[in-house]
């Protein structure tokens, strides 16, 4: 039998492990050598949707049949009559193929809830990343114009996957590229040089407003499009004085996208601006790196420039065959570097491959008392960089560049650097009201606001407006507040219950729905639970291990079976990077609780009465936990 550890000491994987032990057990009995290996039982490991389907199940009978040249009804049966319980397992049975187990309810009750009371905060956290670096990139917004509704999305996937790979033990870096040399930045400083640099509002949507309207002007006045050109080369001149007006403005906009942050609860570590990873030589030190790899045609339409051909992409891409290309430049002619080559040496500064030598200096303080720290044309050193894995937020449409960029690695000797950046592509984000475009300016609100300071303004009119209404929400006192933290966890999981790769249509509707899939729906659950325990006078000391002795196969041991698999929704949505596996678990924690809270009386529980109340205090913590992953505040009373 193969290795079996990586099952680790959460409940729900014990149990698996246990099972999993106990079929290899049974194989043998029967057969005298399983031939299976470890990961085939492993694989073969599912949970049954049918009560009378047992706990927990496993298929390998089918790929035992074709070895043992007999039916997987026959074996199946072979392998439940030879299983032999286990200390959470307390009988085996067959059915059309599988075998599947039963927990014995009371202990398993018992070890979950021992388990959460043990680690509290730290329950549902993982081990698997230990002694690893992880930086996500997010959210990488151009400062020339506020946060839309887009930008929100990145930002919020961004934070949740820091979250998550934090939950599983990875040392993390929370960092947002600037870039300050581009196009936008430019079209903005023209109308900052030549039109105002005298805002009279919020810097950024100022700001965004003054680069619509040289866009407009520019349809109208080619010479402003020339001046524009020339601006961004010069902002190319990291001396220049254009460009420090260009970094000053920048960074004025900047602080304006944190205030839009920290409203919505997202917190980095370190910012890293274009200009200075120019003024790093950063791009000829990835060239260097790579020059294996790289080519400069001296004719045809790629003359002068340095590409790297795309058949030597293709072998390790097959996605990418058909490429009307036959080359991706990364140098152009006129020597400025393509979004390709900036970010392959990029990459190879966050592994560690090239050293920048970048200097640091305290961007702002942040209100989780801890400061942004931001790379500075003159500073100290610090221990940025040089991580085990890479994660970037960006939206799908970069998807071709991010694996052209990323295959890259593998051609110079880096395979595992190309394993080990995942670009997360996530989808647009619509309005019912109408789709988005930074640059025609729609998010400005031409009839409507598509900012992601107006979203939340409006988000938190609207709860104020409904919890004002409601009968579920009873404290009045802090109505507005109460909104507030309302508004914000609408918003977050609205966006956050979809999977990434999915298009979003942000409906108010559904947001701000306290009785089905959102996030006042959830905040309601932990409020209903933190209330039955306030009504009870609850207090941790009134548990005990009796209790569970009291634990039925209904809803109270459904619920606690949710629970303790807890653990492995965790490390599940950190693996695949997908913040929408904890939304779906935490709905389907409330949606039991609800059940389990109206077919079985708590309060007036008698017997029951300890370990219900055991399970509700359980359920606050992992819900607390999972509130955080989501950065969702939780609400006690409302």
């Amino acid at each position: 039998m193969q290795d079996l550890k990586e099952f680790a000491d959460a409940p729900s994987l014990i149990v698996k492990r246990e099972f999993v032990e106990a079929i290899d057990a049974a194989i043998r009995a029967a057969y005298g050598d399983s031939e299976v290996e470890a990961d085939d039982l492993k694989l073969s490991v599912s949970i049954p949707t049918a009560a009378e389907q047992g706990d927990i199940s496993s298929s390998i009978a089918f790929k035992l049949a074709k070895i043992k040249k007999n039916s997987p009804t026959n074996i199946a049966k072979a392998i439940a009559q030879k299983a032999k319980a286990t200390e959470h397992i307390s009988r085996f049975e067959d059915a059309n193929g599988y075998v599947n187990a039963f927990m014995d309810e009371k202990k398993y009750v018992r070890a979950v809830l021992r388990d959460v009371l043990k680690r509290r905060k730290g329950y549902g956290q993982s081990s698997v990343g230990r002694h690893k670096k992880a930086i996500v990139e997010s959210p990488s917004a151009n400062p020339a114009h506020p946060w839309h509704v887009g930008t929100l999305r990145n930002a919020l996937l961004g934070n949740v996957i820091a979250n998550l790979l934090e939950a599983c033990s990875y040392e993390i870096e929370r960092e947002d590229y600037i870039d300050d040399l581009g196009l936008q930045v430019a079209t903005a400083l023209w109308g900052w040089l030549h039109i105002s640099n005298k805002p009279d509002k919020k810097f950024d949507q100022w700001l965004g407003e003054l680069y619509v309207r040289v866009n407009k002007e520019m349809q109208q006045k080619e010479q402003i499009k020339g001046e524009v050109n020339d601006l961004l080369k010069k902002l190319e001149e990291v001396n220049s004085q254009e460009s420090k007006a260009g970094r000053e403005m920048a960074e004025k906009c900047v602080m304006a996208h944190q205030e839009t942050a920290f409203a919505y609860g997202i917190y980095r570590d370190v910012m890293v601006w274009e200009s200075d990873i120019v003024r790093s030589h950063l791009l000829s030190k990835a060239l260097d790196i790579s020059s294996s790899i790289l080519e400069k045609p001296s004719d045809g339409k790629y003359a002068g420039a340095i590409v790297v051909k795309l058949d030597k992409i293709t072998p390790y891409a097959k996605e990418l065959e058909g490429s009307r290309e036959d080359a991706k430049v990364i140098v152009r002619s006129n020597g400025a570097a393509t979004y390709i080559g900036k970010d392959f040496a990029f990459h190879a500064w966050k592994f560690g491959l090239i050293d920048a030598g970048f200097g640091y200096k305290k961007f702002m303080d942040q209100p989780n008392g801890k400061p942004i720290f931001s790379t500075a044309p003159s500073g100290t050193s610090m221990k940025f960089g040089n991580v085990k894995r890479a994660i970037n937020v960006i939206d799908a449409s970069q998807a071709y560049e991010q694996q052209i960029m990323r295959v890259m690695f593998t051609l110079i000797g880096h395979k595992d650097v190309t394993e080990n950046i995942v670009h997360l592509a996530y989808g647009r984000v619509n309005l019912e009201e109408g789709k988005l475009s930074a640059r025609s300016g729609n998010w400005l609100g031409e009839g409507r606001n598509y900012t992601a300071d107006d979203l939340l303004e409006e988000a938190t009119k609207r709860a104020l407006e409904i919890a004002q209404k409601s009968e579920k929400i009873t404290n009045k006192q802090n109505m507005e507040q109460i909104a507030r933290v309302i508004a914000v966890s609408a918003i977050k999981f609205e966006y956050l219950r979809i999977a990434p790769e999915k298009e979003i249509t942000f409906s108010w509707d559904n947001a701000l729905n306290f009785e089905g899939n959102s996030g006042p729906y959830a905040m309601y659950t932990y409020a209903r639970a933190k209330k039955i325990l306030g009504r009870a006078n609850f207090s941790v000391s009134q548990l005990s291990d009796a209790d569970a002795a009291h634990a039925t196969r209904g809803y109270d041991f459904a619920l606690v079976k949710k629970m303790g698999e807890m653990q492995e929704a965790v490390e599940k949505a950190c693996a695949e990077s997908r913040p929408n596996v904890i939304t779906d678990y935490l709905l389907d924690l409330a949606s039991l609780f609800s059940r389990f809270y109206e077919t079985m009386p708590v309060i007036k529980g008698k017997e029951a009465k300890g370990l219900r109340l055991a399970i509700v205090y359980s359920l606050t913590i992992a819900l607390e936990n999972l509130f955080v992953l989501l950065g969702i505040a939780t609400v006690s009373e409302m």
